[in-house]
C-alpha cells in the first residue's frame, strides 16, 4: 500500500485511472464478441476489403447489406468504432462531399486475418465456432470444470464428449472442420516459414492429420516426400485423393504406419500425458534409428505475462478444457520425450510466436 502522498501524486491518478478504464474494458468481452460474430455473418470484412484502398464509410458498407433503413449507416459506425478500437480495423476522418466530417475505415493487418479466403485461410471461422450457442453454453458454465474435476466440460454441460457431439450435430461439425481447417492453413503457412527440417525426409506420415490437408501442402513444397495420412475411418473415408499422399484408416493408440518421420501437429494438446506416452511409444516403434518425429503444439512461457502472445497461448490453454486437454510447457515436453524412449529433444523452431515445432529424435 502506497503512502497517502503517493496515492494523491498526478502519477498515481494517471496509473489507477488507467487501471480502471482496463478493468472496464474486461465486462465488455460479451459485446465486442457479439459486434465481431455480427460483422462476420455480414461480411463487413469482406466489403471493405473490396473498397478503395483510401477506406470506406459506415454508410457505404451500409449500402451493401441484406436490409436497410434509416439508421443502418450510424448504428454501424457504433460497430465499426469498436472494432477499430481492437485493431481490426484503422480509423480516419475525412470531410465527405456535404462538408461534414467522416469516418472512413480500413482493413488492419489483424483484420485481414477474418477475410474469407481459400488459400490464405481466415479465422473467420474459429471465431463462428466460439459463438456458436452450443459452445457459448459450455463457456456459460465454465465453473464446472473448475470445482468438479471428472471430465471435459463439452460432456459436463452437454453428456457427450466434444466429438461424440460434432458427429450427432452436422451443422456444428460443419462449423468445426471450417474452422480447424482454415486454422491450419494459416498455422502451416507460418510453420513453412520457419522450418526447414522437412527437407531431410522421404516418406512422412502424418499422425491424426485428418483429412490430409497439413500434409499436402507440405508435400506442395517439399514435392520429393511421400506421404501417409493416417486417422480414424470415420475422418479418412471423407478424406479428398491428394498427389502423393496415401490415405491411410488406423488408430494411433494402437499402432503408427511407419515412416522415416513422423508429424503430430495438434494432437499431443488433446490427450493426457499417460495417452501422450502411448502415442509416442508407438511412434518410436515405428521409426528408423535416428529418424524424428515433429510436435507441432502450442508451447506455454513458465512466467506468463499480459503480451499479445501470452494473450494467444493462455486462451488456447483454456479452450482446451473443451475436451480435457491442455497445452504445455517446454520441460513437459522434454518430460514426455524421455518417458517415451527418444535420445534427443529440441525446440526447432516458434511460428507466431508461441506455436513450437519440436524435434524428438530416436
Amino acid at each position: 500500500m502506497g503512502s497517502i502522498w503517493e496515492q494523491n501524486s498526478p502519477d498515481y491518478a494517471t496509473e489507477d485511472n488507467n487501471a480502471c478504464i482496463s478493468a472496464l474494458q474486461h465486462c465488455f468481452g460479451p459485446i465486442y464478441s457479439a459486434v465481431l460474430k455480427t460483422a462476420l455473418e455480414l461480411n463487413v470484412f469482406e466489403i471493405i476489403a473490396k473498397a478503395s484502398p483510401l477506406g470506406v464509410s459506415a454508410s457505404d458498407v451500409a449500402s451493401q447489406l441484406p436490409t436497410q433503413h434509416p439508421e443502418l449507416p450510424r448504428r454501424l459506425d457504433r460497430m465499426l468504432c469498436l472494432l477499430a478500437s481492437h485493431s481490426l480495423l484503422t480509423c480516419s476522418i475525412r470531410t465527405n462531399e456535404v462538408g461534414v466530417p467522416e469516418r472512413f475505415y480500413q482493413l488492419s493487418l489483424a483484420g485481414k486475418y477474418f477475410v474469407k479466403d481459400d488459400n490464405k485461410g481466415s479465422l473467420a471461422f474459429l471465431s463462428a465456432l466460439l459463438s456458436h450457442r452450443v459452445i457459448v453454453d459450455v463457456f456459460l458454465n465454465f465453473k464446472e470444470i473448475l470445482l468438479d474435476y471428472d471430465k471435459g466440460l463439452f460432456q459436463k454441460v452437454h453428456g457427450v464428449p466434444i466429438y461424440e457431439g460434432l458427429q450427432s450435430d452436422p451443422a456444428l461439425n460443419n462449423v468445426f472442420n471450417e474452422a480447424m481447417a482454415n486454422l491450419g492453413i494459416i498455422e502451416m503457412k507460418k510453420l513453412l516459414e520457419i522450418y526447414g527440417g522437412f527437407e531431410e525426409i522421404s516418406l512422412l506420415v502424418d499422425v491424426g492429420g485428418g483429412i490430409g490437408h497439413n500434409l499436402n501442402m507440405i508435400i506442395t513444397k517439399y514435392p520429393s516426400i511421400k506421404g501417409i495420412n493416417f486417422d480414424l475411418p470415420h475422418v479418412i473415408q471423407n478424406a479428398p485423393t491428394y498427389p502423393g499422399i496415401k490415405q491411410l484408416e488406423g488408430d494411433m493408440f494402437e499402432s503408427v504406419p511407419k515412416g522415416d518421420a513422423i508429424i503430430l501437429k495438434a494432437v499431443l494438446h488433446n490427450w493426457s500425458d499417460e495417452k501422450c506416452l502411448k502415442i509416442l511409444s508407438n511412434c518410436y516403434k515405428a521409426l528408423p534409428q535416428n529418424g524424428k518425429v515433429i510436435v507441432v503444439d502450442i508451447i506455454v512461457p513458465e512466467a506468463i505475462h499480459s503480451t499479445e502472445a501470452d494473450k494467444m497461448v493462455t486462451g488456447f490453454d483454456n479452450l482446451m478444457f473443451l475436451d480435457d486437454g491442455i497445452e504445455r510447457t517446454e520441460k513437459e515436453f522434454e518430460n514426455l520425450c524421455k518417458r517415451s524412449g527418444f535420445s534427443n529433444f529440441q525446440v526447432a523452431g516458434r511460428a507466431i510466436s508461441a506455436l513450437g515445432v519440436i524435434e524428438l529424435r530416436k
